[in-house]
């Protein structure tokens, strides 16, 4: 395990594939930065040395919000919603669908977030 932008990643798995585990980091944005730093489709972690792992932090960092910063800046996103009074806020506070999905049915997923602490 090495342990690279305060996320465990094992030392066997693709570059490009362990990077999606750093929350903010989807597929094509660990495409990118594999390519932007050089890195061959079939580079490891394990084949990582210090200044990769160092340069591979520090553009993360410095071009792309992650982890539990990610997180902080949604919260209070969220919690702007709810205090401006906007719609948005109003079923994010009561734990429904924002975006105009049906609430008769199929609406469980938006219920099931609601456990929020907002």
């Amino acid at each position: 395990m090495a342990l690279i932008l305060q996320q465990n990643l094992r030392t066997e798995g693709l570059i490009r594939y362990e990077l999606k585990k750093v929350y903010g980091i989807n597929s094509s944005l660990a495409h990118q930065i594999c390519d932007h730093m050089g890195l061959s489709s079939r580079a490891k972690v394990g084949d990582l040395n210090l200044s990769q792992i160092e340069k591979l932090t520090r553009i993360v960092t410095q071009y792309y919000t992650t982890g539990s910063e990610l997180q902080r800046l949604t919260f209070q996103d969220i919690q702007r919603f709810i205090q401006i009074g906007s719609y948005k806020g109003v079923r994010l506070s009561q734990g429904l669908p924002v975006r105009g999905q049906r609430t008769h049915t199929n609406a469980r997923s938006a219920r099931r977030r609601s456990s929020l602490p907002f």
